[in-house]
């Protein structure tokens, strides 16, 4: 924080100047994803800054590409001989957090629904109640973006939402859908949804299961990076 003052009673905080946030720098760069060593080096940070939240008892619950900025945002050009396009890199790939605004400590009330769409935890959806688990799943979906420079869950609905989590994760934990009080959205304890739909037929050629996706294979080694991406959904 460099200075703060009140103008007509809003207190106004002035921060650094920062570059362009990840989403921004993926999309003016035709969505090429980020390198592993540039996904490593970004989500550490962004763990690292999630993690001092948590120890301070307080939750983001809005954790997007959008949220987290280069700290320059400067980068080299090259040409991609193989797609015939120029192709941008960034030369420093330090972030910061920003967005607070709807940050939550432990003690405060818990809105029902947090976090953008595509980055909410099942348990917000299935209104479950939430805390600090919500961020780490946010963050998880992030790195899948960085790394692939796709949205891992693109959709507005929340059935068509669970069923792409169904799809990629495998089946909700009977624990959570008993619990759940959106019981409309399941029959016998199983998601109501018909695979035979033209939603059902999006859902099954969009999202593929996260076990056989060559972009995980590639990331951090099949063997480590599922059982941590597991621990996202059945822990929640």
């Amino acid at each position: 924080m460099l200075d703060w003052f009140d103008y007509h009673g809003h207190m106004c905080i002035a921060f650094d100047m920062l570059g362009l946030s990840v989403f921004d720098f993926l999309k003016e760069n035709n969505y090429v994803p980020y390198t592993l060593e540039q996904v490593r080096h970004i989500s550490y940070q962004l763990c690292y800054a999630v993690n001092f939240l948590h120890e301070n008892q307080l939750t983001h619950t809005d954790l997007k590409p959008e949220n987290v900025l280069f700290v320059n945002s400067e980068y080299d050009t090259y040409f991609n001989n193989k797609k015939k396009r120029e192709e941008r890199r960034i030369k420093n790939t330090d972030i910061k957090l920003i967005d607070f605004g709807s940050a939550t400590f432990d003690h405060e009330h818990h809105s029902t629904i947090v976090s953008t769409r595509h980055y909410r935890a099942p348990e917000v959806i299935l209104e479950l109640g939430w805390s600090q688990p919500c961020d780490v799943w946010s963050i998880g979906c992030i790195m899948f973006e960085l790394y692939t420079g796709y949205t891992l869950f693109q959709t507005h609905d929340n059935k068509e939402h669970l069923a792409m989590m169904d799809r990629i994760l495998g089946t909700l934990p009977y624990r959570m859908t008993k619990k759940s009080k959106k019981q409309k959205y399941f029959h016998r304890g199983c998601l109501d949804w018909d695979d035979k739909s033209s939603a059902g037929r999006y859902v099954r050629d969009t999202c593929k299961p996260l076990r056989v996706s060559k972009h995980i294979n590639c990331l951090f080694n099949n063997s480590q990076y599922i059982p941590f991406l597991e621990t996202f959904y059945c822990g929640s």
